[in-house]
């Protein structure tokens, strides 16, 4: 490796080390935020479950706005210059591998962004809306709420997310397994893992105890996986 080159990805890994410590710092405020305005309902607040939200007026929709804003950020545009450096430290061992994986890194993270973006403009504001309006247009504005959830929910985070993110945690575990066996493993599997995930959504299978299954599937394989390649 060139010294240009070397330079140039121990700045990538300071930028994305930077970047993910920064991405904990926002993710430890806006999860109380975001938390806070579906009322502390965890599957609720994982499915988007309007009956969770809808009625908690001015203080729902202020949360629900700042949440979605840091989940922006540190569920996506905060991964971008790991992504990046991922690709640049790991493409010379497959590259058409590395690419597949960073588009699918880079797909993960605008439409994820989007979504957020967009539940926390329009979501806060028809959650500010519902607590004015009166009794017979509150069930059009409930309709539009539902909607958003399907696309932001349900098409995006639950569906498109997966598939994009786990062919990229997918891609990294295959090109470090030859060195780092265990990382490797647990990459891989939790990259059909996080797929998995976006097949239940596709099946209409929206429940918390479904998806802390499929973490406990991914963690029992890996150990398996490794007791398995023992000598």
């Amino acid at each position: 490796m060139h010294v240009a080159q070397a330079i140039d990805l121990d700045s990538r890994r300071r930028l994305a080390r930077g970047s993910l410590v920064l991405a904990l710092v926002v993710a430890v405020v806006s999860s109380f935020a975001y938390f806070g305005a579906f009322g502390w309902n965890i599957e609720a607040a994982i499915f988007g479950d309007p009956s969770a939200i809808l009625g908690g007026g001015e203080g729902a929709a202020t949360l629900l706005r700042w949440g979605a804003v840091g989940d922006m950020f540190y569920s996506y545009l905060l991964l971008a210059p790991l992504a990046l450096y991922l690709h640049a430290r790991l493409r010379p061992a497959k590259p058409w591998l590395a690419d597949i994986g960073t588009a699918g890194a880079f797909a993960y993270i605008v439409a994820g962004a989007s979504a957020a973006a967009i539940l926390g403009t329009v979501g806060s504001s028809l959650i500010e809306t519902y607590a004015v309006a009166p009794p017979e247009s509150r069930v059009a504005i409930a309709t539009s709420f539902d909607v958003l959830r399907n696309l932001v929910f349900f098409g995006i985070w639950q569906t498109l997310d997966p598939i994009t993110a786990g062919t990229w945690i997918l891609s990294v575990g295959a090109l470090v397994l030859p060195d780092r066996g265990r990382l490797g493993r647990f990459l891989v599997l939790g990259g059909f893992g996080v797929m998995a995930l976006s097949g239940m959504t596709m099946l209409g299978i929206h429940s918390l105890p479904v998806v802390l299954a499929d973490v406990a599937l991914v963690f029992l394989v890996w150990i398996g996986w490794i007791v398995a390649s023992r000598p």
